[in-house]
């Protein structure tokens, strides 16, 4: 029996790729969801999507800026109020190009933004049902990492004064905060570490590299890989993804946890698979200068959730959540 049962939620960044999934998700199990999001990076189709959701009227959307006050929880009802379990601190840009065109603001809402969600979270007390953030980390706090696969007991190499440095030390200030704020207030809150995360809904003009390629793909353009494409990642289908948070939100672990895949792929054999999925298009592929502090090698060790998020394991193979993105993808051309 889950010790902390999701009967309702608040999440943050609810119109981006993981948030939205993560509000879908909620809705299916007909949980009251509070979406929030001021649509820096999200998109407002994602929300569209979640209004035609079969059980929408559990859902309220308030778009605000998570690193400001929050007045806005105001006016949200108090029959929900008194159902919030759960708060999922998603929001944040996630994609290079994003995180640093909006490098400060990413530096506020992995700080000031997770400062408001928490207290909004204990605050919640005072109404008898509690509430239990999961702030959304990052294996970008590994940095170029030294150890493959990567545990979580690994500190990490990170350039902490570089151009990706507002994304990684924003969430390793993040996880900091929430250690802390466990330690002095004796709460139970906790954190996923995400890995590479693919899927339908994805942002097509965002920059990260499975939905780069497949767009490219479906335009019928070369596919363009950095550097000579040696260095790894480990992709996960969307689904396995929300699958491992719901569960760690549901239990009462409040260390990290690496969720991802663990099978690796270099980023030349991501471009060959897209390539061989569109094999009657007959596509190139072109090479540009590797960006600066990009990361040689991601790869999660993922025994420390198999065991507590025990039967979890991702499950949706590269080829097959390729083969499911593109026709979402398609579908939107």
């Amino acid at each position: 029996m889950s010790v902390f049962q999701v009967k309702g939620a608040v999440v943050t960044g609810a119109a981006g790729f993981i948030g939205s999934h993560l509000c879908d998700a909620l809705l299916n199990r007909n949980v009251p969801v509070v979406a929030v999001d001021n649509f820096s990076t999200g998109m407002r189709s994602n929300i569209d999507f979640l209004t035609k959701h079969a059980n929408a009227r559990s859902l309220k959307f308030i778009e605000a800026d998570v690193i400001e006050p929050w007045q806005w929880q105001k006016s949200i009802p108090h029959e929900w109020m008194q159902k919030l379990s759960h708060v999922f601190h998603f929001a944040s840009p996630a994609s290079p190009p994003l995180y640093q065109e909006l490098a400060f603001s990413t530096l506020w809402v992995n700080s000031l933004g997770l400062k408001n969600a928490l207290e909004f979270a204990d605050s919640l007390k005072s109404t008898g049902c509690g509430a239990r953030l999961i702030f959304s980390s990052t294996s970008e706090i590994y940095g170029d990492p030294e150890v493959s696969p990567q545990p979580e007991s690994y500190w990490g190499r990170v350039n902490s004064f570089g151009i990706r440095s507002c994304y990684d030390e924003a969430k390793r200030f993040g996880e900091a905060l929430l250690f802390t704020h466990n330690w002095k207030k004796k709460t139970q809150h906790g954190l996923v570490r995400i890995f590479n995360t693919y899927g339908p809904r994805m942002n097509p003009h965002d920059g990260r590299v499975v939905i780069n390629l497949l767009k490219q793909a479906r335009d019928n353009e070369p596919l363009t890989i950095y550097g000579d494409g040696s260095q790894t990642r480990s992709f996960c289908y969307i689904d396995d993804l929300l699958d491992g948070v719901l569960r760690y939100a549901e239990s009462d672990i409040t260390e990290p946890v690496n969720l991802g895949n663990d099978v690796e792929f270099t980023i030349l054999e991501l471009a060959e698979r897209v390539r061989s999925l569109h094999a009657n298009k007959k596509l190139t592929i072109i090479r540009q200068p590797l960006p600066k502090d990009d990361p040689r090698q991601r790869r999660p060790d993922l025994s420390r959730a198999k065991q507590l998020l025990s039967p979890w394991c991702p499950k949706v193979s590269l080829p097959e959540g390729l083969r499911r993105t593109s026709e979402w993808l398609e579908q939107k051309a």
